[in-house]
């Protein structure tokens, strides 16, 4: 007994103690997970970001699908692995209640109330094409390793005649899974 160290010896005593061979019951315990591929880190600057549309007149909206000029924003990506070949982005956010469920809902972020009232926020592919909110098809784009930035743009759409000015934020979020 005095070659075997005691953390030995007292597992020893502990397996092969009466005690050991008792059925006092069965557990089991499944272990899942998934192995992936390196990713992308999103950069700081594009993890919450705040983009000034602008401020327009109500008479800017003279019809129903009027529309204000566009505001870009990217967001970009880093220390891309190059095994990435693409990313299917989404955006997600409370759909307006309108005709047009593609567009994303005015919301009262800083709780002051007086919200305008017929338009939304029309998300935009960098080539100014619109993209829904909420939609079931992700946008795909390909990546390359290294640093990458996507590209799209924001504005302002009549859902409603006459608009009614006041606050029009609106709150959308990113999600992005690779392949």
């Amino acid at each position: 007994m005095r070659d075997i160290p005691m953390k030995t010896w007292l597992l020893f005593c502990v397996l092969f103690s009466p005690l050991a061979g008792a059925d006092l019951a069965h557990f089991n315990l499944i272990m899942t997970g998934t192995i992936l591929k390196e990713s992308c880190d999103i950069d700081a600057g594009s993890k919450n970001q705040t983009v000034h549309l602008g401020d327009f007149s109500e008479n800017a909206f003279k019809a129903i699908g009027a529309v204000s000029t566009q505001t870009a924003f990217t967001i970009e990506l880093t220390k891309c692995s190059p095994d990435i070949i693409n990313a299917a982005i989404t955006f997600t956010g409370a759909q307006d209640g309108g005709s047009d469920p593609s567009l994303l809902a005015l919301s009262d972020t800083g709780g002051t109330g007086n919200m305008a009232k017929g338009v939304a926020v029309q998300l935009l592919d960098e080539h100014g094409e619109p993209l829904a909110v909420n939609s079931l098809s992700p946008i795909r784009y390909t990546l390359h390793g290294g640093s990458n930035s996507l590209n799209f743009a924001l504005r302002y759409k009549a859902t409603a005649h006459p608009v009614t000015p006041g606050n029009a934020s609106a709150v959308l979020y990113f999600a992005m899974d690779y392949e």
